[in-house]
């Protein structure tokens, strides 16, 4: 186990460069805007009087990692990896878990010593464990490094009254190429047969004596596999609907069809035995009960609502005595944390009321669930439930939202990412802050200017993040100088005079079209006179720049990484983030050279755009609890959450208040070190970066490079995605007959000035 443990603090000490394409949603804004105010509609679970009560509990034994878990009744087992004290290192340890007491027993079981990993495993019908077991051997050189290492995979029954091995099997006899497979799915039919799947090449039977039955083909890739309460197992997969329920016919040796009336869910999607219906379905959303004679399923709850974060689930069950119970991960680098939370059902006036609070988004990232889940833990008056409007694929609740923002089902606290801000602030949409600061003693002097700046209009603060970051185009300083910015024009020559392969590495004719009027669209419009410039010549060599390019991108095409195109000028620029300063430091090395973040076009030549990477905040104007409302604001902007963020390491991005910026950029700057044989000390890199196919380990960080990354943070002052989305459709759809040859750009540019002149005077 020391070989392992040797390899997971080299894999720790790896960063992985994160490529996030964000798919801006289009918003409506309604023409006429009517005040906001609170809906009554009482939460879903609480519509007949029943709520379910989250009760937290420590698990029985500490774990670094818990990497198998079969419920059985009101029982679990659990295989962990756990301290080896006398070894210096990890151990593989199964326990017998007693729910009802929160007790765990450690088991003795045989062969599970040295480098040994258990895949899978469940509690068969004769009571005793079936796992699947990985056994890896590794051959070492003089120094101690791994030159070869090979894996063996077992199927193992294991008495759980002794921990001796009953029967096993060499899965090299069952599952063909076992050397691709990575078995992770492993369930016992009414029959005492067993499934095994590796997700994608296939699912593999065997009887109770691990007698080879029969191998069943798969089309699609397996997202789970759970044993139904009626005996039956089924698989989850997608198809042209979305995901979808399996059963796996053993007689027939292939999948059955897709379960009728199982709606599509998102996320940390799993299926677990039930011990009333079919089965258990959890999502990063709900917990529902399936039934697969009907067709129909029961929605128990959200997870939000019962303060729990749906993507942290690890396994779900029920006991006899009617609670459900849940096992969440909280991810680390020091070790996760888990969490077991016994859910009871009780009538809504056994529990104390707290005033409720509706935060309305798109969609829901990772820091502000976690926000919202700790405020609600921690505080005793108020508590916040989610509505999630943008998990669709049709648009529908997309505009539900937008309606919802000018009506009188205005959520109290809304998440302004990818909205349109601008426009809901100018029509009284949104609260201005800025009082309710100065009433909680916060010195706005504590906080970046500029990003407060970007959230202002006419003095007042109508939104505002906890944590962002830096969106802008990178370019070589020794082609276009140090200065950030640049106009349209500015960036057309540019290109023009290098005439390079492609301006982007993937540049299509319409990505290009959008990158050069997307964040640019004011230099075609004078809101103040209302007069419209789209006929103008700048905007008719927009369009013909655009047709240069090819409509679509073969992504499949053999040719050079992104590093040796952008060191050789075949391509030009490049879109990306400063989430971090080993970022930067990265794209430095990437570019072979300095980099100038010389941002996206536009008039003003501020290019360089801040995006929120931990959720952007407003308050509804005409909400009935600003005051609970404003006290969630200010818990994730308060010293000691902006702390959090870089002392846990939490998060993507830098934070808001000035201090704790200062702490990130103090420890992006001290050095690691290592102590060689002869006893020296070494500096050692901080971590990994990597990017397409160019890998570059990160040293302590310059002073030059956090005064760098320190400059663009404090001078960007301007929001990403804050476009009017209804500007640029009309701009892409009126261009189309242009890029097909059906028009002149010079007529293009004709039906747009006048489609959008009409907008605009509509909307000033």
């Amino acid at each position: 186990m020391k070989t392992i443990e040797k390899m997971c603090q080299k894999a720790r000490r790896k960063g992985i460069l994160r490529v996030i394409i964000m798919s801006l949603v289009t918003v409506t804004l309604m023409a006429s805007l009517f005040g906001c105010g609170k809906s009554d509609t009482a939460p879903e679970e609480e519509k007949d009087g029943l709520i379910y009560v989250p009760e937290y509990q420590k698990l029985a034994f500490e774990a670094r990692y818990i990497s198998q878990l079969a419920p059985a009744g009101d029982e679990a087992y659990m295989a962990a990896m756990v301290e080896d004290k006398e070894n210096e290192g990890y151990k593989t340890v199964v326990y017998q878990y007693n729910l009802l007491e929160n007790t765990a027993k450690e088991l003795s079981i045989a062969d599970l010593d040295g480098d040994v990993n258990v895949n899978a495993f469940l509690i068969s019908g004769d009571g005793n464990l079936v796992m699947v077991v990985n056994q890896y051997q590794y051959e070492e050189d003089e120094n101690g490094e791994i030159v070869d290492s090979s894996m063996t995979m077992e199927l193992r029954r294991i008495s759980v009254d002794d921990g001796t091995v009953i029967n096993s099997q060499d899965l090299a006899n069952v599952v063909d190429r076992i050397e691709n497979s990575y078995i992770q799915y492993l369930c016992e039919d009414g029959q005492g047969n067993l499934y095994l799947c590796d997700g994608d090449q296939g699912i593999h039977i065997v009887d109770k004596d691990f007698n080879k039955l029969c191998d069943i083909s798969l089309d699609d890739w397996v997202d789970g596999m759970a044993a139904s309460k009626e005996g039956d197992v089924y698989i989850a997969t997608y198809n042209e609907n979305g995901m979808v329920l399996k059963k796996v016919d053993v007689a027939a040796k292939k999948l059955g069809e897709a379960v009728e009336g199982i709606e599509d869910v998102f996320g940390n999607v799993g299926y677990y035995p039930s011990v009333s219906k079919s089965l258990i379905q959890s999502s990063s959303n709900q917990l529902k009960l399936i039934d697969l004679e009907t067709g129909t399923s029961e929605e128990l709850f959200n997870w939000m609502d019962v303060d729990i974060d749906g993507n942290n689930i690890e396994i779900v069950g029920e006991l006899s005595d009617g609670r459900i119970w849940t096992i969440s991960r909280e991810y680390s680098e020091e070790g996760d944390q888990y969490e077991l939370v016994y859910l009871t059902r009780k009538k809504a006036s056994e529990v104390p009321q707290k005033e409720e609070i509706v935060y309305g988004a798109l969609w829901l990232d990772t820091l502000t669930r976690r926000a919202i889940i700790d405020f609600n833990k921690s505080n005793d008056q108020y508590h916040i439930s989610v509505k999630e409007y943008g998990n669709d694929f049709d648009g529908s609740q997309v505009a539900q939202f937008n309606a919802d923002l000018t009506s009188q089902n205005c959520p109290d606290l809304i998440g302004l990412t990818s909205l349109d801000f601008s426009q809901y602030a100018s029509k009284g949409v949104l609260e201005d802050m800025y009082p309710y600061m100065e009433k909680s003693g916060l010195d706005k002097g504590d906080y970046l200017e500029n990003v407060l700046k970007a959230f202002e209009q006419d003095g007042k603060l109508y939104g505002i993040v906890s944590q962002f970051y830096i969106t802008s185009t990178l370019a070589k300083e020794s082609l276009v100088g140090e200065e950030n910015g640049w106009t349209l024009s500015e960036m057309l020559d540019f290109v023009e005079k290098n005439n390079p392969e492609n301006v982007f590495m993937y540049g299509s004719r319409d990505s290009i079209f959008r990158y050069c009027i997307y964040n640019n669209i004011d230099e075609f419009i004078d809101w103040e006179t209302g007069k419209c410039f789209f006929e103008g010549e700048e905007f008719i060599r927009t369009l013909e720049f655009a047709a240069k390019f090819p409509e679509e991108v073969d992504y499949n095409q053999e040719e050079e990484g992104i590093s040796a195109r952008l060191r050789s000028n075949k391509v030009l620029l490049m879109e990306n983030t400063v989430s971090s300063v080993q970022e930067y430091q990265m794209m430095n090395g990437l570019f072979g050279e300095k980099v100038t973040y010389i941002g996206y076009p536009n008039s003003e030549r501020k290019g360089n755009l801040i995006q929120s990477s931990g959720g952007s905040f407003g308050i509804s104007a005409k909400s009935k609890h600003k005051e609970g409302a404003w006290e969630f604001v200010e818990s994730v902007i308060s010293k000691e959450y902006q702390d959090s963020l870089v002392e846990d390491n939490y998060g993507w991005g830098f934070p808001i208040r000035k201090e704790a910026l200062e702490k990130q950029f103090e420890n992006d700057m001290t050095p690691e070190y290592y102590e060689d044989e002869e006893g020296n000390k070494v500096e050692s890199s901080k971590t990994t970066w990597g990017y397409d196919d160019f890998q570059m380990e990160i040293m302590a960080a310059t002073q030059e490079d956090v005064d760098a990354v320190r400059g663009l943070l404090t001078s960007a002052d301007r929001l990403s995605g804050n476009v009017d989305t209804q500007l640029t459709n009309i701009i892409t759809e009126e261009a189309e007959p242009f890029f097909k040859g059906q028009k002149s750009a010079a007529d293009a540019a004709g039906v747009i000035q006048n489609r959008i002149q009409i907008y605009v005077n509509e909307n000033r």
